[in-house]
């Protein structure tokens, strides 16, 4: 290949990486992008890159713990990412808790999840997983700075993971009016393999075994939110995907403090 075939290849990712950080965060990318529909499907290798990069921003923030107070500290990281995404995979959590724990047909499930209003399941779903959040990382912090900052950049991709995993394995149940759609029944094995190499480089380069041990978690949430996503929709939607990012985070937090309590 020439120079210019690899410049136009290099081109080529650039804005496919740009499209996955266009769809999993508020970050405006502007002329740096030059938007192709095709490239959505595509974007899914680098949902873990994505993620990897908001866990960093938001772990430098919990570096404000050297002047404040641990738990303030913990906030700020919570709400910088928060700020970043936009609140997506929480509303995601949050839609998935209202329609699949209060919908009794398959279609009255998708209909709740759709509707933006949040439910008493939603309310508590995201009330348990944000102070969950606090606590734990919180619990990190107290333990060691660093290895609250490496988690939180691990947690974050690994919950990105999760998301392509999903895609690649069950069919996705929502009209094509949806914005998750352009990923849906489109993200191959292919694409989900080489977009798992990243997390566990970077799992083992940060935290090396336990790295290790909250990849497997992340495995094991990803498996039975799948399960539980087959059982009650036959499939997934956008929101399945929010819920499932959030839940692989916690399993990573939830890992490493009881790896920490195990030691004698």
């Amino acid at each position: 290949m020439n120079e210019v075939g690899l410049l136009t290849a290099a081109r080529r990712q650039m804005d496919i990486f740009l499209a996955a950080v266009m769809f999993l965060t508020r970050l405006p990318v502007g002329k740096l992008h030059q938007f192709r529909i095709e490239d959505l499907a595509s974007s899914a290798v680098y949902f873990p890159v994505v993620g990897a990069f908001v866990g960093l921003a938001g772990g430098l923030a919990l570096l404000t713990a050297l002047v404040l107070p641990s738990f303030m500290a913990v906030l700020i990281c919570m709400l910088v990412t928060i700020c970043l995404t936009g609140g997506l995979h929480e509303d995601g959590l949050a839609d998935s808790a209202d329609g699949l724990l209060g919908g009794q047909t398959l279609q009255r499930r998708l209909e709740i999840m759709k509707d933006s209003r949040i439910g008493a399941y939603g309310a508590l779903a995201l009330w348990f997983s944000l102070t969950a959040k606090l606590i734990l990382i919180q619990w990190l912090v107290e333990i060691n700075i660093v290895t609250a900052i490496k988690a939180v950049v691990i947690a974050h991709s690994l919950g990105r993971t999760a998301a392509v995993a999903l895609l690649a394995g069950l069919p996705y149940v929502r009209p094509e009016d949806s914005k998750s759609s352009r990923f849906g029944n489109r993200v191959t094995l292919v694409q989900f393999a080489i977009g798992l190499l990243f997390p566990v480089i970077l799992s083992l380069l940060l935290l090396r075994l336990p790295g290790l041990v909250c990849l497997g978690t992340g495995i094991v949430v990803t498996l039975a939110c799948g399960f539980y996503f087959r059982q009650k929709i036959a499939g997934i939607t956008g929101d399945c995907l929010g819920a499932t990012n959030q839940l692989v985070e916690l399993g990573a937090y939830i890992a490493l403090v009881m790896l920490h309590l195990a030691r004698p």
